[in-house]
């Protein structure tokens, strides 16, 4: 417990000259006019307790953001105190003797990917460079080779250390502080406290092979994506991971305004292996060596099995969300409910998919293959498939007419969801499951024992006992 006596780390007010770049700092530029009274950046655990004990004393409501990716920016709270935790005890270690890795909530996925093969280990972090670990591990973490792996917050996370909402600094594991760890491993923005160390198992590294392979979908949709996800089923899970990607073939050309000028629609399906040689690679991948007379007549290009470097992956990550050139990011998503035919499921998401309303837009498949068990962790709702529209433009006065073309596409996704991977959830936008009930209701116990006073208030989007949940 830091001390009273402590001094207090200092914080951006509204007047000064950092206020706005702090409160601003999100991944893109559409960012709500919510304005926190208090903005800090802590440097060590003990400045995030005395943060804590002060929000207490000043009955203050609390957010906290670690890379800014969330695409609500729902870290902001009005009135309140934001806390940032982008300087918040820098420095990735690996201990060679416990093979752990240990991590501030602030490491982005490039940083992880730099730290880990410097030292020939690896363990599933983010996809996007730029993620950092504390969203990504409290959403229960879509990493890579999920397929076989499962959610990052799963098998990989050994313990946090966690500063609760009185400013107590206690360490979380299976074995200390069970039901804290319980709840801060898919809860997402509705954590009531501030992860400020994790500990994650690692694995030796071995190297990454991709081949990718593009078709036009615009008139047989249903048909080509039936042959990608059969051809998915039959590719082995462990070391393997799939995804594809919907997008319009001129969004990467210069010079181009907001509207969709070539309606055709491009799909890109994506094979990435983690093998130790060559061949071993070709063998995981053999089933997208040949692809079948329905694919072939419509693609448009194929590359064979290539080695690729982290770098390599993390520029296509970034080529698909681009950022930095007041970009206004939108996102919505569901998990795909167990048991629904697939002709049902292809027909419900292809609009979310396929009528991308701007040219930027994508959208996305991402093959999880992963039915978690809520008995170890917050994390509950199965993820055979997450599929997800991303919107971009640059023109605020396309904000409503984007988020109507997202609900609309999202309710009638809706029909064939089980819920929503928790990072997307935006209660503005469409309310939607991100736990099971049960796992819901054992957070909101543990929730009220370490959080009465609610200090932290991000859980509130998803509290309801009532939300159907059709696939449990």
């Amino acid at each position: 417990m830091a001390t009273e006596s402590a001094p207090m780390p200092a914080a951006a007010l509204p007047d000064d000259a950092a206020y706005e770049a702090l409160r601003t700092r999100f991944f893109h530029t559409r960012v709500p006019n919510i304005r926190p009274a208090r903005i800090y950046t802590p440097r060590t655990t003990s400045d995030v307790a005395k943060i804590l004990m002060d929000a207490r004393r000043n009955n203050l409501k609390v957010g906290v953001r670690s890379g800014g990716h969330l695409f609500p920016c729902c870290s902001l709270i009005q009135s309140g105190v934001l806390v940032d935790t982008r300087d918040l005890n820098r420095g990735i270690e690996y201990d060679a003797q416990t093979e752990l890795v240990s991590f501030p909530p602030g490491s982005l996925s490039k940083e992880l990917a730099n730290a880990l093969s410097a030292v020939g280990r690896f363990f599933p972090f983010g996809h996007s460079p730029t993620v950092a670990a504390g969203g990504f591990l409290l959403a229960g973490g879509q990493g890579w080779f999920m397929r076989g792996w499962g959610c990052t917050s799963d098998q990989w996370v050994e313990a946090m250390e966690i500063v609760t909402a009185e400013g107590q600094i206690v360490q979380a594991s299976r074995k200390e502080n069970e039901d804290l760890f319980w709840a801060a491993r898919g809860s997402g923005q509705g954590f009531f406290g501030v992860v400020t160390r994790v500990w994650a198992r690692t694995i030796p590294m071995r190297r990454l092979w991709e081949t990718v392979a593009v078709f036009e979908c615009t008139h047989r949709f249903a048909q080509i994506l039936d042959a990608l996800l059969e051809i998915t089923d039959r590719t082995p899970k462990d070391g393997v991971e799939v995804a594809f990607a919907t997008f319009r073939p001129d969004r990467d050309e210069p010079g181009l305004g907001e509207e969709v000028q070539d309606t055709r629609v491009f799909i890109a399906a994506t094979a990435l292996a983690f093998a130790d040689t060559f061949a071993e690679a070709a063998a995981l991948l053999r089933p997208w060596e040949n692809l079948p007379d329905i694919l072939v007549q419509d693609q448009i290009m194929k590359t064979p099995v290539l080695e690729r470097t982290w770098n390599e992956l993390f520029e296509a990550q970034d080529k698909l969300n681009p950022a930095g050139n007041g970009e206004r990011w939108q996102c919505d998503s569901i998990l795909d409910r167990p048991g629904v035919p697939r002709e049902e499921l292809i027909e419900a998401i292809r609009p979310a998919l396929t009528d991308l309303p701007s040219r930027r837009s994508i959208g996305c498949i991402y093959v999880g293959d992963y039915v978690p068990d809520e008995v170890g962790q917050a994390i509950s709702l199965p993820q055979q498939y997450y599929i997800a529209s991303m919107t971009c433009w640059t023109d605020p006065s396309w904000d409503n007419r984007m988020g109507q073309w997202m609900r609309g596409v999202y309710t009638r996704a809706a029909k064939v969801s089980c819920g929503q991977y928790i990072a997307d959830f935006d209660g503005k936008q469409r309310m939607t499951p991100v736990l099971s009930k049960t796992a819901l209701a054992r957070f909101l116990e543990i929730r009220q024992k370490w959080d009465p006073d609610e200090r932290f208030i991000g859980y509130r989007g998803f509290s309801g006992l009532d939300q159907i949940q059709p696939c449990l």
